[in-house]
């Protein structure tokens, strides 16, 4: 499973964790807020753990783990976008 980022502006490197970067839009140097949202890792996670025979509600414990979703950064002064790291 590789890890990807697509970065929506000229920002740095993006990982799953805040990190520090310039906005592109209010031009000032932010610690990215982070929301968590379900990816394809996630679903897969879930799928997987359907198959091997869990029941129902087992299987939707990977919408519950942070490690399993993909990572959206934002900046706290102007809510703008700045990238998603993609888990897949």
């Amino acid at each position: 499973m590789a890890n990807t980022q697509v970065p929506v502006g000229p920002v740095g490197p993006l990982g799953d964790g805040p990190v520090q970067v310039p906005c592109p839009k209010c031009k000032q140097t932010v610690l990215t807020k982070v929301d968590y949202t379900s990816g394809l890792l996630t679903y897969l996670s879930c799928g997987g753990l359907l198959l091997c025979g869990f029941v129902f509600g087992c299987c939707l414990i990977p919408f519950c783990v942070d490690r399993l979703k993909d990572v959206q950064h934002s900046c706290p002064n102007c809510k703008t976008e700045l990238g998603i790291f993609k888990r897949i």
